[in-house]
């Protein structure tokens, strides 16, 4: 059930779904039930890390505000619209509740020119994805 997104619900990824890992801040993620791949490069890297806290779109406006020092109501709406893009593409999950804080991950490769978090969405090698995903460790999705 998808609930709706609001400022202080909890962001998760879809752990059973979505592999994923941040290398130099730059968030490669797999949609293993489709195959599809994603790029989520600087403030996306960060903003993507801390979903994986499971931070809220509140926290993580708040976080890009300051380090960026851009206004508020931009980051938020930045951060809205990357959430909106991965709830569509079935990466992440809304929690029912307000989130605990969490740290702010530490990525200090970070910094300079604040540009809008977005989604880069790679679909060239969905095929050998879905039909070999390249994490064996984690555990077989079912098709719904």
């Amino acid at each position: 059930m998808n609930h709706a997104l609001r400022h202080d619900s909890s962001l998760r990824s879809k752990e059973q779904e979505v592999a994923s890992r941040v290398v130099d801040g730059e968030a490669i993620l797999i949609n293993l039930s489709t195959g599809m791949y994603y790029s989520m490069e600087n403030v996306s890297g960060l903003v993507w890390s801390m979903i994986v806290a499971g931070s809220s779109v509140a926290h993580i406006a708040d976080v890009i505000s300051d380090r960026y020092s851009i206004p508020l109501a931009q980051a938020e709406e930045d951060v809205r619209a990357l959430v909106e893009d991965l709830l569509a593409e079935g990466l992440i999950v809304v929690g029912e509740s307000e989130p605990e804080l969490s740290s702010v991950p530490t990525m200090d490769e970070l910094g300079g020119q604040y540009e809008p978090p977005r989604l880069v969405k790679y679909d060239d090698m969905a095929e050998m994805f879905a039909l070999d995903p390249p994490l064996p460790e984690l555990p077989p999705v079912s098709p719904k």
